[in-house]
This record gives C-alpha cells, structure tokens and sequence, in this order.
C-alpha cells in the first residue's frame, strides 16, 4: 500500500511525505489513533518508501512513495526486508529481550541503501524494562536509522520516550471516504458499505474487517442489546453478561479477526495462543462497547457531534434519558481500566466480572 491510498489521513500523509522529499526524516516517530485506524498501515508504507532503492519522488506534487518495483520494494511487500521489521508483543508485552535484539541490529551494517526503518507495534505493551532499554537508542540513534511505534494511547507511555518522538496523530476519516473505501476496492454491495461506513467511528481498518467478517457485525449486535439493558438490571445480571462478553470475544476468536497485526507487510515474531486470541477480541468488544457509552455522552451533553451507532439512536435515547451523567463517565473509566488490565495478563472472566459490577451496580 501507498501512502496517498491511506484513507482519510492526507494530513499526516503529507506531513511523511514532505519529510521524505526534504531530507528531513526524523529518527523517532511516535504515531498514535484509535485501534483499526490506518496508522499501522500508514507506519508500513512509510517504512517502505524510507528502504525503496528507486522511490517515486516528485516534488512539484509534493508525493514520495515507494516504487513497488524494486528490490527493496519486492522484499518489503513479502516480509523479508532487513532493514524495514515489525517488533509485536510476544505474548501480551514487548521484552527487553526483544529491545535489546533491537539495539543490536541498529548497529549492524543496512543491507540495501542508507535507511532502515523499525517499526514497534503496539508500543504501549512494552514493560518498563524495555521501554528504558529502547530509550538509549532513542537518544542517541544511528545515521539512517527511524524508529517508528505505534499506539492507541500517549497516556500509557513513558514521558521520556514521548519527548524523543515525533508525534503523528490519526484522526477519523469521513464516512464518505469509508464507503467509498469498502465498495471500490473491496467490492462490498453500496447499502452495506454505507451501513458499515455510518458505525465505523471514521475507523476504516475496522469497516474492512467488518465487510470481511460477518461475526463482527454479529457480535456488536449482540453487545447492543445487552447494554440497552444496563439502566434496569439488577447485581444478578453482571455474572451472565460478563461470561456472555467472554462468549462474544470467542466467537471473534474463533472467527479469526484477531486485532489488527503487521498483516501484509512486515513478518511478526510468535504465534498467538488461544489465551491471547480471546484476550485481543475482549479487547475489540470493550472498544465496541466504549462507542456505545460514547453515544451516551453525546446524547446527554446535547452535542452536536454525530452518533457512531446511528441505527440504534432509539435505544440510546431510551438509555441516555434512564442514565445520570456521571454513571457514564464512571462506565467509560471502567471500559479503559479493563483494557488496561487485560493488556498485562489480567483474567479475562474475572476482569470483565469486575468491569460488569462497576456497570451494573455503579462505583
């Protein structure tokens, strides 16, 4: 993929692109957005036009791009480029034995030209330990080297690693541009792709994997009817939400839409164990869930900010209108601590038994 083919991020595209054609590359960048974004993508075909032999530069329409046609272009695409690699979490964090093989590789001679790019995924997920480790090579990069990582959240990251980055931020793209998206290129029938677009929140990794994976669709459907019934359930409820949340987040699993990884371009290091694959799609219900509470708050505060869940606006009237205000902050807080501990190997059944009292019961 291309950078000018990300949809939806023509600034940040831009601002990459500029840095390229004016030998100006930073040797950190930090890029950052909401799960299903593009920013994963975006960090790739970045990576691919810093190693490109035989880059697409033209200045006077401000594009600098990777040729696709090169030797480097041709080892990138297959995942077998040296000097562009993806470091995913092992497991549910990123090891200091991992940032150290980083900080020995950067050493090393680059095989094709003079950059080399490393991409960190998921940078939240490193341990303290090997985000310090990482911190040497931040100060104090190599010629040609650009680490990029990539996140959902400054907040979960050092201070320290975020003032040796670059900040690229990743903003939603207009639903316009998603359907366009699903029905150009992935032939998706226009009234679904317009549906999917509507609920997409301007994610369009998450409107592709959703036109592909039916069981998306079906488990956010099954979501939205278990929390339409959040205002009147009694303590009883939480234990059979939480293991039907849990149920859902198998069902994601066993569909095969784990969270977005490296995917087409950049090998990555391990293979998920059925823990993991429940705990990430835990992770993609809770974001499903964090939309609709979003919704609530829209509705309370009479913003004039757009539903993401436009086709259940009645029930999030009903909802909103039986839901103070603050149970809404405390629920969305709930959401993000669940996420948090789900990320460092909390028990699944037990954190969403937790996070369901907090929504039921309230606290």
């Amino acid at each position: 993929m291309r950078m000018e083919e990300l949809v939806g991020h023509r600034r940040p595209t831009a601002l990459l692109q500029r840095s390229l054609l004016n030998g100006r590359v930073s040797n950190a960048y930090l890029f950052v957005g909401e799960e299903g974004i593009g920013k994963t993508l975006a960090a790739i075909a970045f990576g691919r036009a810093l190693v490109c032999e035989n880059p697409d530069a033209r200045p006077e329409h401000g594009i600098y791009e990777a040729c696709g046609h090169c030797r480097s272009c041709l080892l990138s695409a297959a995942g077998n480029h040296p000097d562009l690699r993806v470091i995913a979490p092992e497991g549910e964090r990123i090891r200091i034995d991992q940032m150290r093989d980083l900080r020995h590789e950067v050493s090393l001679t680059a095989f094709g030209g003079a950059r080399r790019a490393y991409i960190i995924q998921h940078a939240e997920a490193m341990t303290e330990e090997s985000a310090n480790c990482i911190l040497k090579t931040l100060e104090e990069p190599p010629p040609g080297v650009t680490l990029i990582l990539v996140t959902e959240s400054l907040s979960q990251l050092l201070p320290t690693i975020l003032s040796r980055c670059q900040i690229v931020r990743f903003r939603p793209a207009a639903p316009g541009a998603i359907e366009a998206l699903l029905v150009e290129r992935h032939h998706v029938p226009a009234a679904h792709a317009r549906f999917i677009a509507s609920i997409s929140g301007g994610r369009a990794g998450w409107a592709v994997r959703a036109a592909q994976q039916p069981a998306i669709l079906d488990v956010r459907e099954r979501l939205m009817h278990l929390l339409a019934r959040l205002p009147e359930a009694d303590p009883v409820f939480v234990f059979r939400a939480a293991e039907e949340i849990r149920d859902m987040a198998v069902a994601l699993a066993d569909a095969g839409t784990p969270e977005p990884s490296a995917g087409e371009a950049v090998s990555a290091s391990g293979a998920s164990s059925e823990d993991r694959q429940i705990r990430a799609n835990a992770d993609a219900v809770l974001d499903i869930a964090r939309a609709w509470f979003r919704d609530l708050l829209v509705l309370k505060m009479a913003s004039e900010m757009p539903l993401i869940n436009v086709d259940r606006r009645g029930e999030l009237e009903t909802a909103a209108e039986r839901t103070p205000l603050p149970r809404i902050h405390k629920a969305l807080d709930a959401l993000s601590h669940t996420r948090y501990y789900l990320a460092r190997n909390a028990n699944v059944s037990l954190a969403l038994e937790v996070m369901m009292a907090r929504l039921v019961v309230g606290g």
